[in-house]
């Protein structure tokens, strides 16, 4: 897969090394970690809630613990 920046130019290649699809409620720190962002679970949580909240109201959905959240691990392969 290719990923592009904001002008639609391929900036590297990805290689997909793990999928996990699991609900909201039971993300961990360990699996949560891996985005970088946040420094604990509750600030991870709280960030996903809002953005998952405000996502769903242009999308229409409505958020919930139970709803099934899509983590993809991979290895850039090739990069510009």
């Amino acid at each position: 897969m290719s990923h592009k920046n904001h002008n639609i130019v391929p900036k590297c290649v990805i290689e997909t090394t793990n999928v996990r699809i699991l609900p909201f409620k039971d993300i961990t720190y360990d699996i949560c970690r891996l985005e970088g962002e946040d420094d604990s679970l509750e600030s991870w949580r709280r960030g996903h809630i809002s953005f998952f909240k405000e996502e769903g109201k242009e999308l229409g959905y409505k958020f919930s613990e139970e709803m099934p959240v899509v983590f993809e691990e991979f290895e850039v392969v090739y990069q510009r």
